[in-house]
């Protein structure tokens, strides 16, 4: 999944260059330059829970403008959109709005990886709990040096 990853940062990082040579697209680098950095965040997170919300939540919100911007823009498409300049900007949206799946995935599995780390603690210990009651009110027991 990092290698994934990794591939959907360093695409939109180079939709973002892409859009670095065209004038006036300035805000379509911060577009892909921000899912490229949430994909790239993916990677070297630690598994701090406030942050990982944060950026699941951001993750989310950007998925979400990458689609709305691609259906924003249909309606401006003519039969032969896909052959004309807007197919960069169009395609680009859907590709990276797709993209975001993976990468919220990634946000998504750190969060349950981290409940599971604290829900396997609280059995373990509620184990443990459980065998120390049950030494002390067995009315036979072995003694622990046999």
């Amino acid at each position: 999944m990092r290698m994934v990853t990794g591939i959907i940062g360093c695409a939109l990082l180079a939709f973002a260059i892409l859009h670095a040579f065209i004038p006036n697209h300035a805000l379509y680098i911060l577009i892909y330059g921000t899912g490229a950095f949430f994909a790239f965040l993916t990677l070297r997170l630690s598994a701090n829970l406030f942050l990982v919300r944060v950026f699941a939540i951001g993750t989310t919100a950007a998925m979400f403008f990458y689609f709305a911007g691609f259906f924003r823009m249909t309606q401006h498409f003519t039969e032969s959109w896909h052959s004309s300049g807007a197919a960069l900007e169009g395609i680009g949206m859907l590709l990276a709005g797709f993209a975001m799946i993976p990468v919220l995935s990634c946000f998504s599995c750190m969060l349950k990886a981290d409940c599971r780390e604290h829900m396997l603690e609280h059995m373990q210990e509620n184990m443990k709990k459980k065998q120390a009651e049950q030494k002390r009110r067995a009315f036979f027991s072995v003694p622990d040096s046999v």
